[in-house]
This record gives C-alpha cells, structure tokens and sequence, in this order.
C-alpha cells in the first residue's frame, strides 16, 4: 500500500480545486509548510500536527500503516479506493 507521498498537499487532503488554486503551496515547488513559514512563521506550529508534515517526514514516528489509518478516520483517502475501507457514516448500522 503506497502512502503516495509524493502527492501534493491539496491532493493528500482532497481540497477543493478552486480552493488549492487560491493557496500559496499550489503555487510554489517547495513543501506546503515551507511556503507558510515563509509568508507567517508562526503558522509553522500549526504545520508541526498537519497530517501532510506527518506524512511527508522521513523519521516520522508513526509507521505507514498508522498514518494511513488516521488519514482515513478523517475521511483522507489515499489509497485510491473510492471510499475509505474504515469508513462507515453515520447510520449505516454495522
């Protein structure tokens, strides 16, 4: 299972097409906090808990496996199903 690390941030976190275009990181070549710290360096902190800075670490203390299955409690799919294998809204009883 591939944690396609090498997506951009606007599509690990399934942003609206509209919405990544209007973002700094779309813009840049850097990493998306890369491009935040630069504009504000305080927002680095916030960074620090995004799941894209988790994901994208080398010597993350969670494993592949954890950070998918985070990802996918939040409704993050990046494995290329069409709906997240963990997901169940609300009411579907099982």
């Amino acid at each position: 299972m591939s944690l396609r690390s090498d997506w951009p941030c606007w599509e690990i976190m399934k942003c609206e097409p509209a919405q990544a275009k209007k973002c700094p990181a779309y813009h840049s070549s850097r990493s998306c906090w890369e491009a935040i710290r630069e504009l504000d360096v305080c927002s680095f902190n916030i960074c620090k808990d995004c799941l894209v800075y988790v994901t994208k670490q080398r010597d993350s203390i969670f494993s592949k496996e954890e950070i998918l299955s985070i990802m996918c409690q939040k409704g993050i799919d990046v494995t290329g199903h069409t709906r997240c294998p963990g997901f169940r809204a609300v009411g579907d009883g099982a």
